[in-house]
């Protein structure tokens, strides 16, 4: 029996999708398993924990389970302002036996994290992208064959997604003519000047899911800027709506992690991105790591290496 710990008030808008995808995971497999917000009575049962907002039930935990899994979709590194160490407690648990990241950029990141001659796994299994549950998100929305010429800012708005480089950016970009959307999934922190960049011609702000995907729908391109990310989410679903998903990259095992997406701009010369959305360039991604497929295996192999799973 797989015990799945879940955070039954998380607001973000994937993680919805990654365990719907991590259930049809593992009704396919034929898993026994339980999605539930509290820990498991026996300690025996092998526990996914899936959000980081879930670690301190851990501490408070009675028994504490023998075996513990940490699912990562993001990970701590010193190009971002929200490192806490001592929310990194967990990864020196005595019950922690693997960290599983999203893409293979943040492995060495992750081992970072351990104390010195730790057993623990860290091991890149990807997204489990449910693209049924996005269809139904995106019902009505039909991608458009005449794009218009519009680029859309994906990312909340706060240091981690750049939004003053975003803002220079699409200065450049309505001098070409475009359109611009700076969208935030959460309300902009209030000390940036929205209210400015809105006098200044760009359209920034939150909006819900459903304008925001039929934003993509029609744009020309969506262009992260980010600095940390992982499988950056938000282009992969510009693809899939007919929008150019342009991704940022950094040096070699360095952020940002969006390996999967080719070719992409170096963020030190992000005229390149511009350059990019010019030429309609054509940007191919590596879709193993949003595989629901691949990424149960790859749990299901790294649990049962160290545990017997039950099985219909």
């Amino acid at each position: 029996m797989l015990h799945v710990l879940v955070d039954e008030n998380d607001q973000t808008a994937w993680y919805p999708n990654y365990l719907s995808g991590l259930k049809k995971g593992l009704d396919t497999a034929g898993v026994l398993y339980t999605f539930s917000p509290k820990l498991p009575d026996d300690p025996k049962h092998p526990v996914l924990i899936t959000r980081f907002t879930l670690f301190d039930l851990i501490k408070e935990a009675d028994p504490v389970p023998e075996h513990i899994y940490i699912q990562e979709h993001d990970v701590w590194n010193p190009f971002t302002n929200v490192l806490d160490l001592a929310s990194l407690w967990i990864f020196h648990h005595p019950s922690l036996k693997a960290i599983f990241y999203t893409n293979p950029s943040m492995v060495p990141w992750g081992k970072r994290c351990l104390a010195p001659g730790s057993q623990v796994d860290v091991i890149a299994a990807g997204f489990p992208y449910d693209h049924d549950y996005v269809n139904a998100t995106l019902n009505g929305i039909q991608s458009s064959e005449e794009r218009e010429k519009l680029v859309v800012f994906p990312g909340r708005m706060n240091e981690f997604y750049q939004p003053y480089l975003s803002v220079r950016m699409a200065f450049e970009f309505m001098e070409l003519g475009y359109r611009v959307v700076v969208a935030s999934p959460v309300t902009p922190l209030s000390h940036y000047p929205v209210a400015m960049w809105r006098e200044l011609g760009i359209e920034v702000g939150r909006l819900p899911h459903a304008e925001y995907y039929q934003l993509l729908s029609k744009a020309t391109a969506a262009v992260s800027v980010t600095i940390g990310g992982s499988l950056t989410l938000a282009l992969y679903e510009a693809q899939l709506l007919g929008a150019i998903p342009i991704a940022p990259m950094g040096r070699a095992d360095l952020p940002p992690f969006t390996e999967m997406y080719n070719p992409r701009y170096d963020l030190l010369h992000p005229r390149e991105a511009i350059n990019m959305v010019e030429n309609k360039v054509s940007v191919t991604i590596d879709k193993r790591w949003f595989s629901i497929d691949a990424y149960v295996q790859t749990l299901l192999d790294t649990i049962t290496n160290q545990h017997t799973l039950h099985v219909e």
